[in-house]
């Protein structure tokens, strides 16, 4: 599949340019191919009947010699119609998958999730400190936003990036990967369709575990077959077939051929089941392995100048020893495996022993490159990832990379024109915020609706990305590597016994226990030289709804205490505005606040999702409840 060269695409202005101008070329080479194809299905039509009118003709013409040349002749110009046939309907899937991709990316500028896949965790998110809270995964989630990644290797290491901060160099590192592969539509685009044309079969057809490491666990395997086996497959069949010679030629009647092909059956049956396992093993049921060489050749070759490009493209390989030769290799004898599949097989499998040949076969190559193919496998996954957070980058050109900074310095999180990067662009309203140091507290006020839980999303986002070494939604961020710790989205638990207010409070011991130890403590100081601890960056947003006012400002100035204690920044959201009024707090809490406001009729509410400095002045749960119908019965 062609596309555009390197740097063209830079001629255009802008993403959404880009996507629709790749979507017309592409569109323009699909009618060209389905012109051909429609052609080519017709010449093949007309040429097998004039092979066949040939070859019965040449009877009734008393022509049999010449009709029957000819007859070959436009077979074997039928065959190679059919296999031009098969290329170019392969190079029409490309072309519909490029066309897949360039759709999916403007879904994505729209934020149309309903029109994306909703990324699913490959482990289970409950529990988990930020992910739920923050739509980590799932429809209309972070993952969505980011480019495509196809497989197994991929999302493993796409998801413990958003699930787990880098360390600050590699994310410096992760930053200038990105920055360079956001640039490359050609490589993101060609590795992107390698991907989606990945076979997709059953992750896991035996009901067992991941067949994904089973395959690694195969490749660092080192069983053999008994030493006779392979001779016999050798010798047994050549022996048979020259006794089956001997017995047709007549004169010796040998027919110890007999006896020779009983033996090979024997063998072929009775070992059976555990050549076979090999095969299954060496295979995994996922026939998407089978083609990884073709998304592995798209790296090998590509001229990386980042040092995290350079490093995982070098772990591949280059010619001969390269890992797209070396799994093409596996490919083609993981094809023979498949004879067992046919009619044929078991004139193949007993008169030439064929399982034990194959079988052979894969523990060579596996003794050969069992070894590397996790590095292979590890290599692929971190450049997959960096092409799904490179796609983010280039979608959204005017987004801010992180800075980092040391880990000495005071911890503080201040963003200029910070957004919420799964609202749609010209819906969401960025502000200016700023967090920390250690010892004080955003405390967010407002009333339902005007933005509080949308902000600490905005927050949580902007350090999941950076984390991750991507772009935030922000025209700058400064900020030190945290650990990032939520609670938003509380639930009960029937099955657990666990009301919703004991659900909070179990939310908020585990907050408090992921936070470093007091400033005050002596071992702080140690422990984050010997550790490399990180400050916590928490969200909190209403705490406590599950009790009473009184209590709950008293549990919630409680815990902002802790909070205050410890080496800890964040916000917290509350719709109490007597929360802060007690002297620690007070003294440590900087007030913001969002607002409504009436519009010119009096009836309805505007919200600007602006914040503001101090507290909220304005409430808005009785007018919102009018607005649904809920009135005073007395007043109806």
């Amino acid at each position: 599949m062609s596309g555009p060269k390197r740097g063209e695409e830079a001629r255009v202005a802008g993403p959404r340019e880009r996507y629709e101008a790749r979507g017309a070329q592409l569109t323009t080479q699909a009618e060209a191919l389905e012109a051909r194809s429609r052609r080519l299905s017709v010449l093949r039509t007309v040429v097998f009947l004039a092979a066949f009118a040939c070859w019965v003709g040449a009877d009734l013409l008393d022509a049999v010699t010449l009709g029957r040349a000819a007859s070959l002749i436009l077979l074997a110009g039928f065959v190679v119609l059919v296999r031009r046939h098969r290329a170019l309907r392969r190079e029409l899937r490309c072309v519909d998958t490029g066309r897949e991709w360039v759709r999916r990316g403007l879904a994505r500028l729209d934020r149309r999730f309903e029109d994306l896949p909703a990324p699913e965790s490959v482990q289970d998110l409950a529990g988990h400190p930020y992910a739920v809270d923050l739509d980590v995964y799932g429809p209309a989630s972070l993952a969505a936003l980011l480019g495509p990644v196809w497989t197994p290797p991929g999302r493993t290491t796409l998801e413990s990036w958003l699930l787990g901060p880098a360390a600050p160099d590699e994310i410096l590192r992760r930053q200038e990967a990105v920055r360079e592969l956001a640039q490359d539509w050609e490589q993101r685009e060609a590795t992107a369709v390698e991907g989606a044309l990945l076979d997709a079969g059953d992750p896991d057809p035996g009901g067992g575990g991941d067949p994904f490491d089973e395959f690694l666990s195969w490749c660092e395997g080192s069983n053999t077959l008994p030493a006779w086996l392979p001779v016999a497959a050798w010798l047994l069949p050549v022996a048979t077939i020259v006794f089956l010679v001997a017995d047709l030629a007549g004169p010796l009647s040998a027919r110890w051929w007999i006896v020779l092909l009983l033996v090979q059956a024997v063998i072929a049956f009775g070992r059976g089941r555990r050549l076979h396992s090999q095969f299954s093993m060496a295979s995994t049921g996922l026939p998407g392995l089978r083609r990884y060489h073709a998304v592995l050749e798209c790296w090998e070759e590509y001229p990386a100048e980042a040092e995290c490009l350079t490093r995982e493209v070098e772990r591949l390989g280059r010619g001969e020893t390269s890992s797209s030769r070396a799994l093409a290799q596996l490919e083609q004898l993981l094809h023979l495996a498949d004879l067992r599949l046919s009619t044929l097989y078991v004139v193949f499998a007993v008169g030439f022993l064929w399982d034990v040949h194959v079988v052979q076969g894969l523990l060579r190559w596996r003794a050969r490159h069992g070894s590397h193919v996790a590095g292979w496998m590890e290599a692929m996954g971190r450049l997959e990832a960096l092409s799904s957070l490179a796609t983010l980058a280039a979608d959204h050109p005017g987004w801010a990379y992180a800075d980092v900074t040391p880990a000495d310095s005071e911890p503080r999180f201040h963003a200029r024109d910070l957004g919420h990067p799964l609202l749609r662009p010209d819906e969401c309203v960025c502000n200016d915020v700023e967090l920390g140091p250690p010892g004080t507290v955003l405390l967010v006020t407002g009333s339902n609706m005007s933005g509080k839980s949308t902000l600490l999303r905005s927050i949580g986002l902007a350090a999941v990305l950076s984390g991750a070494g991507a772009p935030v939604c922000a025209r700058q961020l400064r900020l030190p590597a945290v650990t990032l710790f939520t609670s938003m989205r509380v639930q009960d638990s029937l099955e657990a016994g666990v009301s919703f207010f004991m659900a909070e409070l179990l939310r908020l011991k585990a907050l408090l226990d992921a936070a470093p130890l007091p400033l005050g403590d002596p071992r702080r100081l140690e422990a984050h030289a010997s550790d490399g601890e990180r400050p916590l960056l928490y969200l909190v947003d209403e705490i406590l709804q599950g009790t009473n006012s009184e209590e709950r400002q008293q549990a919630g100035r409680r815990l902002i205490r802790h909070l205050l204690r410890r080496w800890a920044l964040g916000a917290v959201t509350t719709h109490d505005l007597e929360l802060h009024r007690e002297p620690e707090v007070e003294a440590a809490a900087v007030l913001v606040h969002f607002r409504e406001t009436l519009d010119e009729a009096g009836d309805g509410l505007h919200f600007d999702y602006r914040l503001r400095e101090g507290l909220a002045t304005t409430r808005n749960a009785l007018r919102l409840a009018e607005n649904v119908g809920l009135t005073d019965p007395d007043q109806s």
